[in-house]
């Protein structure tokens, strides 16, 4: 019996694949998973570039991220710039730019466009304007870039569960509330 172990935060390969792998070969594959994002051990899985303001920020078993309260109305988001450090294609990257969104909480699975900005050249983006005190938010960031003469898109960040298959906003967009404003 083999015995596999699949980090979920360093592998895009999914169970159903897994299992159709193991058909496919004719073994008795035992796959243990090691879910970091349900252990809580090495961090909060991330898909997409990470966020580095506001931070993700999980409670251990949690399936989605906490709501992390930012400094202003008005707060610089910051993320992780393109191309990463493992992309080994990054010297055939050219004319990166960011795109970011901001949605409002709603009952159910998604959220209202609040806040949208394409063409940011750095990965950091101070807002233009205020956003509402004491109120909750859903966020997400991706790079647009060409490579080998081709346009390109990463995927869209989230944190927790990632539903990649979900169009955004979604439960595993990156989340953020407000302050509240001084009387």
């Amino acid at each position: 019996m083999n015995i596999l172990n699949i980090g979920f935060k360093k592998q895009n390969i999914s169970l159903s694949t897994w299992r159709i792998l193991a058909k496919l070969c004719g073994q008795s594959i035992r796959i243990i998973l090691v879910f970091s994002i349900l252990s809580g051990c090495g961090g909060v899985s991330v898909v997409g570039l990470h966020p580095e303001y506001p931070p993700v920020e999980k409670k251990t078993f949690a399936t989605y991220s906490e709501f992390v309260e930012v400094d202003s109305l008005q707060p610089t988001f910051q993320w992780q710039p393109f191309p990463r450090p493992e992309d080994d294609f990054a010297d055939r990257v050219q004319d990166v730019t960011y795109e970011l969104r901001i949605w409002t909480t709603v009952i159910g699975p998604s959220g209202k466009l609040r806040y949208a900005r394409d063409g940011l050249k750095l990965p950091a983006h101070k807002l233009e304007k205020p956003l509402k005190p004491s109120t909750q938010y859903l966020w997400s960031v991706r790079a647009r870039f060409i490579i080998d003469g081709g346009l390109r898109l990463t995927e869209w960040g989230m944190a927790g569960i990632p539903l990649r298959n979900e169009a955004v906003p979604n439960l595993s967009c990156f989340r953020f509330k407000t302050p509240e404003t001084p009387p």
